[in-house]
């Protein structure tokens, strides 16, 4: 069978066309729980649960274990369901070899289920091809991606319905784009500003007052302030990061990716490409709104100003891994000079 994407497995599941083996992988982590958990509501009888579920989470389990279990009849129910979390499987190619012998035999009466959370496969490798192969013989494979900005926005609009509030779909693309893309953090989010607004309106006002700022949405505060020249607020967002005691090689990773963002807006711009180029081209895939706020801040910039940047930054992540000197310094340092280069400003 070959691998089936988010819509094919929902539409199994509604129907009850159910296989004998699923792997649920990919960038998506709540919607990897989500139809994990979806089939085991569906395949076990609460009442004979005890003798008809079993889980495991891989990093305590031996996988001979994981396979007596999926070897079990059920009792009084029509499957007997096994659902691994994080197996490390692609780590050991007796594993490999231990599970495609299971698979090509997989008992009718049995669903197995392994999904990734805490770990993440290389899709890339022999031997997690292998393992795709191996569950393809006895049913499917699932990469879960990010869903696009425009699809998770639909969901927290409709999600905001059910919770009694009302959100625009503005709005909510604004929520994502102050609180990251992050699915299962979005919907805490959600039920945060829902409850608040008490059957009303979830409003921008509502999401700057109440919703958590990602270490993402703060950068691009950073980068606003840094590119308007404006130092005294860019400092300002510096030093919440350092009081958030968030480490100086992650704040200098994302202030990379903003700065990569800009430039890739603005090689196509000039090459005559528009903003859906790049986001399809670099896979901006629910992180549409990192484009457009690399278009906002790379109005004023030019290609030359933002090569410099980026050579500033590339010299600061090699001082922060191989020097003694204070951290939180060299950043303020970086700061003085991407503020300096975006004014056009010449230093030694």
């Amino acid at each position: 069978m070959p691998k089936i994407n988010e819509s094919e497995l929902k539409r199994e599941i509604k129907a009850g066309n159910f296989k004998n083996a699923y792997l649920l992988y990919g960038e998506e982590s709540y919607l990897k729980e989500y139809y994990a958990n979806e089939l085991k509501n569906k395949l076990v009888d609460k009442t004979f649960e005890t003798f008809n579920f079993h889980s495991f989470d891989g990093k305590d389990t031996e996988l001979d274990d994981i396979l007596k279990d999926a070897q079990m009849l059920p009792m009084m129910s029509e499957y007997n369901f096994v659902l691994v979390k994080d197996y490390p499987i692609e780590k050991s190619a007796n594993d490999i070899k231990l599970l495609e012998e299971y698979l090509k035999d997989a008992p009718d009466t049995t669903v197995l289920v392994f999904w990734f959370d805490a770990i993440e496969p290389d899709v890339k490798s022999a031997k997690f091809k292998k393992v795709i192969k191996a569950f393809e013989k006895a049913g499917d494979c699932v990469e879960l991606q990010k869903r696009s900005e425009s699809d998770v926005a639909k969901l927290l609009v409709s999600g905001a319905k059910k919770r009694g509030a009302v959100l625009s779909t503005d709005t909510a693309k604004y929520l994502i784009s102050i609180s990251g893309n992050d699915m299962k953090n979005l919907l805490n989010e959600l039920d945060k500003l829902s409850y608040y607004a008490k059957g009303g309106e979830i409003t921008k006002e509502t999401v700057d007052n109440m919703a958590t700022k990602c270490l993402q949405a703060r950068i691009y505060d950073l980068s606003k302030y840094v590119v308007a020249g404006k130092s005294s607020m860019a400092y300002d967002v510096l030093n919440t990061l350092f009081e958030m005691k968030e480490e100086p090689v992650i704040i200098l990773s994302a202030v990379s990716g903003v700065y990569v963002d800009m430039y890739r807006v603005k090689c196509a711009k000039s090459a005559g490409y528009g903003f859906d180029d790049v986001a399809k081209y670099f896979n901006y895939r629910g992180r549409e709104f990192a484009l457009r706020n690399a278009t906002r801040d790379c109005a004023n910039l030019s290609l030359e100003q933002l090569r410099t940047s980026l050579d500033e930054i590339s010299k600061t992540d090699v001082k922060l891994k191989s020097t003694a000197v204070d951290k939180k310094l060299l950043l303020e340092e970086l700061i003085i000079k991407l503020i300096l280069t975006a004014r056009g400003v010449k230093y030694a």
